[in-house]
């Protein structure tokens, strides 16, 4: 089946003195180049995800307008993708946040594209980054096969490994050996965000184009049943241990929480 042309608002508005970047926009031109098999996930860990967000439009409703929270998110699948989903929010009027994440099928092993994006005023955090499901030490062929070939692409942006590094240590026991992850703090361009973006949008499209392309069926049951327990495990830590979760819940309870969480992850 054809991949449909995909829409969605990516037009970020200006926020208190800045106007954001947009890497779902950037994500979106990369889509909408080429046919990647790309289908609309209507459901998925039994929440239909219209209702989901007929619900978040309701629970928004008589909110203070400050603590309103605005924003769009996409949610598709490919015969070897169980899930890629992206978007924006803007919370508070002064921090836009986004993540993207895709996960393989359960028959295949290549790592979790991890994308996070959070722009304020003065810097932006962000993680570029495909998490493992192997132990890569082990398994040397599958850092071979699936996460070397980015290696010039993360020499281009190490510069950005200047800003502090990312100081939660169950995230960096998740991390490959190429993760990107920093703070740059923002100039009067905002030039090293935008170079924080430039990153975002190449391991999106080396994930796509490199790393799902190229992937094949796994034929061992071992290893098989092994990806798929160590895939379970890091979405439920990422589930419950996400920096965003306490913040979110406190704003839209934590039922709604929980079901953003589970629909990201």
């Amino acid at each position: 089946m054809a991949q449909p042309k995909i829409e969605m608002n990516v037009d970020i508005p200006a926020l208190e003195g800045f106007q954001p970047m947009s890497p779902p926009k950037a994500y979106l031109e990369v889509l909408n180049q080429k046919d990647y098999g790309l289908q609309p996930l209507e459901e998925f860990a039994g929440i239909n995800i219209a209702q989901y967000k007929k619900e978040v439009e309701e629970k928004m409703k008589g909110m203070d307008s400050s603590m309103i929270i605005r924003g769009e998110s996409r949610y598709f699948c490919t015969e070897k993708i169980e899930k890629i989903s992206f978007g924006w929010s803007v919370i508070r009027k002064a921090l836009v946040a986004g993540a993207c994440m895709g996960w393989p099928r359960d028959d295949y092993d290549f790592p979790v594209l991890t994308l996070d994006w959070d722009e304020s005023l003065k810097h932006v955090h962000t993680i570029a980054d495909f998490m493992p499901l192997t132990d890569i030490v082990m398994n040397d062929w599958y850092r071979e096969k699936y996460l070397d070939g980015i290696e010039p692409v993360f020499k281009q942006y190490t510069d950005l490994l200047d800003a502090p590094p990312n100081p939660i240590n169950w995230f960096r026991s998740l991390s490959s050996p190429y993760v990107i992850s920093g703070k740059p703090d923002a100039d009067a361009q905002r030039s090293k965000i935008k170079r924080a973006q430039d990153c975002l949008v190449a391991y999106f499209k080396y994930w796509l184009d490199e790393i799902v392309a190229k992937a094949e069926p796994v034929k061992d049951p071992a290893h098989r049943e092994y990806v798929n327990k160590r895939k379970a495990k890091i979405r439920d830590v990422l589930r419950r241990k996400d920096p965003g979760g306490p913040p979110i819940a406190a704003m839209m309870g934590k039922e709604l929480a929980w079901k953003g969480l589970t629909l990201l992850f």
